[in-house]
């Protein structure tokens, strides 16, 4: 190897070692975190270790998005053993995977040093990290697996047409149309991410050439539909035609026939619940933000004319951050990404309209599928852009686009008019660590609290105080289990599967979550109906707010039949923690304050 070549290979080896510590760094420092004692990811491991004991998708198991999570996990475990570790240390091969990808795609629409830094960004705001009080929105313990498979599938069709780009092998567009229908069996928000970043750069970087442009489309929808016709055929000889197809459509028809989007929860997740309002959030932290970075941008100018370039940057870089250190306490940091729908469309749009005018077949089309995917994926939270709850991976490819903006983009947009491209990066740069800040200083705050260790061996894990009642309850299931002569079925409303994961007890009904959008989905007369037909052993009541849905308490709001056919059936026979729900028995005493939260057992009434 030439002294050229190794000098050239340096760099790039530097750039993935700063990437590989910094992902390293914090799984070690939030190890164990990840899970949510209660929510969502108890599902996300109940469902692949009954499919590893044979159960199947959507006939053993009420399943409402595409098969391909479920299955993946399924197998992971039947390879490697069921447990949380199995699917930790999967997921952070798939992140890993993800940010490599992120990287490439990155580094040819922008620069080396902008993709490392967009990198870094975001594995301290997407990656490991909890901004809110639930877990589950992160990389390594996510409330849908979907979500994350979904998102490399998507990075990885746009890495390989960016391999392609107008000149590659046709065989590379064929792969691309390939992992697009396998975001088709995920989640609709992915899939759809997924096709708008793949067209819009299919489209750009083959826009000289109107024939290759027609061959490109025709190998890439012929790649997609091999994808999704090999997931019905291959699910077709346990399922049945009919059944394998309604498997792989997963939640495409739900989303059609349903009014689950109607729910307060997922309106205000998208910010229409008050548009204007969120409208107004959204240019008040893009209009904060340029005005911060014209400041910083302005001072560093000055000083550059007087004490050089070196100097400016850092003139620039310390009034930004006095400035944020200012506001730092009055600011809501888990709003600062409401302007980022407005960066991905301003990227969309002009390199579109560059290509579009130069016909050219450069950097720009990569670029602009970046910034398609990103904006599709924002489309489930347009107006309320954020990087908590599902902003892990709906905002992260928007959230690599702004900082490899602040950190190459806008540098050398702003050289042309005589601003030095240190200054304005050392501006920007402050804006990136003010945000990164933000997420780590969350993510302690959060991680103080859970000083409960829930689960053993490969499913231990770390609890907040809801831990110490789920620990109860899993002892005194034990203990039932010692003195029955058969496995327990045990039943969680209107939320609580984790604990049937932990127990290894499994429900004799397909249904498995209780809240609002389950109801909606599934009907509630359909679950009464299964619950009837198959009785569980024990049921659990377990408290759950669900106010954010519109409907705040199971038995009252929703789901009365169901609570009604627990008491008409079931028995209470233990209470760990707080009466949930806030429901007390006779010969109870009233409660004296607002339950935290607490876990009522019932056994079947003897017949």
């Amino acid at each position: 190897m030439s002294p050229e070549e190794s000098q050239g290979r340096l760099p790039g080896a530097m750039h993935a070692a700063a990437i590989g510590a910094a992902f390293v760094a914090l799984m070690a420092w939030t190890w164990g975190t990840w899970p949510d004692a209660i929510v969502d990811f108890g599902r996300e491991l109940y469902v692949p270790w009954r499919m590893s004991e044979g159960a199947l998708l959507q006939r053993d198991l009420a399943w409402f998005n595409g098969p391909l999570s479920p299955h993946v996990n399924a197998l992971l475990f039947e390879l490697f053993g069921v447990g949380l570790s199995t699917l930790v240390w999967a997921n952070a091969a798939i992140f890993a995977g993800t940010l490599a990808l992120l990287h490439f795609v990155l580094r040819r629409a922008t620069s080396r040093g902008a993709a490392t830094v967009a990198c870094l960004v975001v594995i301290a705001t997407c990656g490991f990290g909890q901004h809110v009080g639930i877990g589950n929105y992160n990389q390594l313990a996510p409330y849908s697996h979907e979500a994350t498979h979904g998102l490399f599938l998507a990075l990885a069709s746009l890495a390989l047409l960016t391999a392609w780009s107008g000149r590659g092998s046709i065989l590379l567009v064929l792969g691309a149309g390939f992992t697009t229908g396998l975001a088709f069996l995920t989640k609709p928000e992915t899939f759809v991410a997924a096709l708008a970043g793949s067209v819009a750069l299919l489209t750009l970087a083959s826009f000289n050439a109107r024939f290759r442009q027609v061959r490109a489309f025709v190998a890439f929808a012929l790649g997609a539909l091999t994808a999704v016709l090999l997931a019905w055929s291959l699910q077709v000889p346990a399922h049945g035609s009919d059944a394998a197809w309604r498997s792989t459509l997963g939640a495409w028809p739900q989303l059609a026939s349903s009014s689950v989007s109607e729910l307060k929860f997922y309106r205000e997740g998208m910010g229409v619940d008050a548009p204007l309002a969120n409208l107004g959030w959204m240019l008040a932290w893009a209009g904060g933000a340029l005005a911060l970075l014209a400041l910083g941008i302005g001072v560093g100018t000055l000083v550059t004319r007087k004490a050089g370039e070196k100097a400016g940057a850092s003139a620039a870089l310390l009034v930004v951050s006095l400035a944020l250190a200012g506001l730092w306490t009055k600011l809501p940091w888990s709003q600062a990404a409401r302007p980022w729908p407005l960066v991905a469309l301003a990227a969309l749009g002009s390199t579109t309209w560059c290509v579009l005018r130069q016909r050219g077949a450069d950097r720009r089309p990569v670029l602009a599928g970046c910034a398609a995917l990103s904006l599709a994926l924002l489309a489930k939270m347009l107006l309320n852009a954020r990087l908590v709850q599902y902003g892990f991976t709906l905002a992260l490819p928007a959230t690599a686009l702004v900082a490899a903006a602040l950190w190459s983009s806008l540098p050398t947009l702003l050289a042309r008019r005589a601003v030095p491209e240190l200054v304005s990066r050392a501006a920007g740069g402050a804006l990136l660590l003010a945000l990164v800040a933000s997420s780590l200083a969350a993510t302690h705050r959060y991680h103080q609290r859970k000083l409960t260790r829930l689960g053993t061996g490969a499913d231990a894990f770390r609890a907040d105080v809801r831990g110490q009642v789920i620990g109860a309850t899993l002892e005194w299931l034990e203990r039932q289990r010692a003195t029955s002569d058969r496995p327990l079925t045990l039943v969680a409303l209107p939320e609580g599967v984790m604990i049937n994961y932990l127990a290894r007890a499994e429900n004799p009904t397909p249904y498995f979550n209780f809240m609002p959008p389950e109801l909606v989905l599934f009907g509630e007369e359909r679950i009464l109906a299964a619950l009837r037909e198959s009785p569980p052993d024990i049921v659990l009541l377990t408290h759950k707010n669900t106010a954010e849905y519109g409907f705040p308490w199971f038995g009252r709001d929703y789901g009365q039949a169901l609570l009604r056919w627990c008491m008409d059936n079931y028995r209470p026979v233990a209470l760990f923690g707080d009466p949930p729900l806030g429901l007390t028995l006779p010969g109870e005493p009233p409660l004296a304050r607002a339950p935290v939260f607490g876990i009522r057992a019932f056994v079947r009434n003897a017949r």
